[in-house]
């Protein structure tokens, strides 16, 4: 009998070989690490960004909250903070439901992200819908503002705000 003798196995693998191997697998690695650094970038720009902070939506800020308030007719203030997915998730749906219903000029955006843990904003809508006040206990909230009154507010404190109560109040109160 004979033996056969592969050829294939015979052949010595040139160290070139292993380099080229080593400097394509340190790419891949260095392209994944970036693609992953531009992805949790992406992400943490658009949660630090309201889908309300969009030119359509009329916004307060800080400064100007007492006097923008009193001087509104019928509108929903909603007060919200940046930097949660599951907040944007649900302005994203809300966001929908507004320009469906053609109701984006009856709503203003005040975002209280710069407020960081301080409550100071709760106190300032306390003071300013004393009416209201017991309503008011922490953001994201809805509030319906008729003639410069705050009428109800509907806060986040056992579920979060989400298209579906935006819809009970806008056919709670007939706004259109």
């Amino acid at each position: 009998m004979k033996k056969f003798k592969f050829k294939l196995f015979d052949k010595k693998i040139p160290t070139r070989n292993y380099f080229i191997v080593l400097v394509v697998s340190v790419l891949v690695i260095i392209a994944c690490l970036y693609l992953r650094t531009f992805y949790l970038t992406y992400r943490n720009n658009k949660l630090s960004t309201s889908v309300f902070s969009d030119q359509k939506i009329k916004q307060i800020n800080t400064k100007d909250v007492n006097f923008a308030l009193t001087e509104t007719g019928d509108v929903l203030l909603y007060v919200s903070y940046t930097g949660n997915s599951e907040i944007y998730n649900n302005e994203k749906k809300m966001y929908e439901v507004l320009e469906k219903k053609d109701l984006l000029d009856d709503i203003i955006y005040w975002n209280v992200s710069d407020y960081g843990d301080s409550t100071d904003y709760i106190s300032t809508l306390k003071k300013q819908f004393s009416n209201i006040r017991d309503e008011i206990t922490n953001a994201p909230l809805l509030i319906y503002i008729k003639d410069g009154e705050a009428v109800e507010a509907m806060s986040s404190e056992l579920k979060t705000i989400d298209y579906k109560v935006l819809n009970k109040m806008i056919e709670k109160y007939g706004i259109e």
